[in-house]
């Protein structure tokens, strides 16, 4: 009886064991099985903006070594019938006086023209210490600028190395006799290197 009964243990075992194993395999195969199914990690998407179009519009100008009315000062006298603009640079480091100064009579919206005869074969540079020359003629000899109109105030912007008018105030020297009459025709010159070239212009 107790062989039998030994059997009987022996063959329990046995049967547990196989289903011990059968399971263990079933549990690893499912492991497998479970991580072929699960997605795989995605990287978070990049921000898809335009390149730059967080970039402000308004930056700092970029002047370069440009004459500026923080440089510069600038008087205005009468001569010739022409106003006569003399810009002294009044800084320590030389500035480049570009293309012709920007000029507004009072509240004008836009600037009198510039004589391309006058534009000179370089910009004119400016030692600290010595000056730009520059003039305007306030109405057409010929009458072709209509009656015109007694200005007050004149204005006048220094140029980027590029032509564009620098940011920041203007510089306002005063009238030498109070009032200007102009008219549709007021122009001024290119900025040069002396009084003589400017008033010939």
């Amino acid at each position: 009886m107790s062989t039998v009964k030994h059997r009987i243990w022996a063959a329990a075992a046995l049967a547990v064991t196989a289903a011990l194993t059968l399971t263990a395999c079933g549990s690893k195969n499912d492991d497998k099985a479970g991580a072929k199914d699960e997605p795989s990690a995605v990287a978070p998407s990049a921000d898809e903006g335009e390149p730059g179009e967080e970039e402000a519009d308004d930056k700092p100008q970029d002047k370069g070594d440009a004459c500026a009315p923080s440089d510069m000062k600038v008087e205005a006298g009468s001569r010739s019938g022409k106003v006569l603009l003399v810009a002294t640079n009044t800084g320590k480091k030389p500035c480049t006086a570009y293309g012709f100064p920007y000029v507004r009579f009072d509240q004008d919206q836009a600037t009198a023209a510039a004589g391309e005869e006058t534009k000179p074969k370089a910009p004119v540079k400016v030692a600290p210490g010595k000056s730009a020359y520059a003039a305007v003629t306030p109405t057409a000899p010929d009458g072709s600028g209509g009656p015109g109109r007694d200005a007050h105030k004149l204005s006048l912007t220094f140029q980027s190395p590029n032509g564009d008018p620098l940011q920041g105030d203007p510089s306002t020297p005063a009238l030498p006799t109070g009032t200007l009459h102009v008219d549709d025709q007021a122009k001024a010159t290119y900025w040069l290197p002396d009084e003589a070239a400017a008033l010939k212009g």
